[in-house]
């Protein structure tokens, strides 16, 4: 078996990086995945959860998933093939030092889509990722379109989508390139809004 880690130097290491470990192979693998394959018109950022139930103090529960124990990767997959273009484990908060990144869902989406700037691509997002403000930089500074719902309870949301009291039937809606809201009728149960 061939070793990645050296366990002399990775107590060292642990300290300003927790993904030490495997780190070096796992940035060797993203690389090999961006150069094997480039990425269609569509790409769709999202979470996914590697089962592992061993020791880690990155790994996460989250119960509505296959696997309820595991290591959680942040990837961007082409949306016609479901290749896997450009990953990140989420580790946390990581300790001061090179390896300390912001993991707000606006500054995963970002450093995703930096290798995308001006290329048009759609990006289709969920409700964890989606903000006004991520629409508004996708499209104006990355010029990159962008799908995803939104939860109905962000404070960012004109009121009108906000309260379905007022309206009679069931509407989804959306924003048009200027963020006017729009609504139209639909036959879903719930009302999601699109970008």
């Amino acid at each position: 078996m061939k070793k990645f880690d050296d366990r002399n130097t990775r107590m060292e290491r642990i300290a300003f990086d927790k993904l030490a470990a495997i780190h070096a192979i796992f940035d060797v693998f993203v690389i090999n995945c961006k150069n094997a394959y480039c990425l269609s018109a569509y790409v769709t950022i999202d979470e996914m959860l590697a089962g592992f139930r061993g020791k880690c103090n990155y790994r996460q529960y989250i119960p509505f998933k296959p696997n309820k124990y595991g290591i959680k990767i942040l990837a961007m997959c082409d949306a016609e093939i479901f290749y896997i273009n450009i990953m990140e484990v989420y580790v946390g908060k990581q300790p001061d030092g090179a390896y300390k990144i912001s993991n707000s869902s606006y500054d995963v989406v970002t450093r995703r889509c930096q290798h995308f700037v001006g290329t048009g691509r759609n990006v289709t997002i969920d409700n964890w990722f989606t903000s006004l403000l991520l629409v508004k930089t996708l499209l104006s500074d990355f010029k990159l379109t962008v799908i995803g719902t939104i939860r109905k309870s962000k404070r960012e949301l004109p009121v009108e989508f906000s309260k379905p009291v007022s309206r009679p039937e069931k509407k989804a809606g959306c924003l048009d390139l200027e963020m006017n809201p729009l609504s139209f009728p639909t036959s879903q149960k719930k009302a999601k809004v699109y970008f």
